[in-house]
């Protein structure tokens, strides 16, 4: 007997439906971030519906989508909600694909328990979600151990540094040796030519 909980996974829907997208970072194609989920968005919306994406009809939730490093499993969650903006949550099904690298296949698999359980997290509906801010402080600015986790999370996402970020690190040689314990060598490399560290440690 199937579990009511399990989301139901199709291969097709006309109505509303999540369109689960499975992929490794460094396959998605694009010079960029931006680039990189414009393709996954678009190709998705392609198959289904032979159109680009359309932030009036759908919405897409990354997960994992640390661009900024190479082999690493990354998901994307697209949910087609066409013109019904409905605030009642629903239960809608599930389509599976992996992007290959080179071509979108279809899973029938049952979704892996973890993913079913992620996906509890993640409402259909926009009402059911909640935002969170960073905090910032009275100059409107963030706190230094927000920002410095603001720039490993842009490292890790792929998302170009901003001019303050560099200032930052220039003029908080601490904060950048806790950057230094706490990102991978590829990622610490873009961002150490900006780093003042006291010679013993670098």
């Amino acid at each position: 007997m199937e579990n009511p909980e399990t989301p139901q996974l199709v291969s097709k829907s006309e109505g509303k439906v999540r369109v689960l997208l499975e992929s490794v970072t460094h396959l998605v194609p694009g010079s960029d971030r931006d680039e990189k989920l414009s393709f996954v968005k678009n190709i998705v919306c392609q198959r289904h519906w032979k159109r680009d994406f359309d932030r009036s009809q759908e919405r897409m939730y990354p997960y994992g989508d640390f661009f900024g490093l190479k082999n690493r499993n990354c998901f994307f969650l697209i949910d087609h909600h066409g013109h019904d903006h409905t605030v009642q949550e629903e239960e809608v099904p599930v389509i599976w694909y992996k992007w290959t690298g080179e071509s979108l296949i279809h899973m029938n698999d049952t979704l892996p328990l973890w993913i079913q359980e992620e996906l509890k997290k993640w409402p259909f509906t926009w009402e059911g979600r909640t935002v969170h801010r960073l905090p910032r402080g009275p100059d409107g600015n963030f706190e230094p151990k927000v920002q410095r986790e603001v720039i490993k999370s842009k490292l890790n996402l792929g998302i170009p540094m901003f001019a303050r970020d560099i200032e930052f690190l220039r003029e908080h040689p601490e904060h950048a040796l806790w950057l230094k314990a706490r990102l991978d060598r590829e990622l610490w490399a873009q961002i150490e030519p900006f780093c003042e560290l006291p010679e013993e440690v670098k």
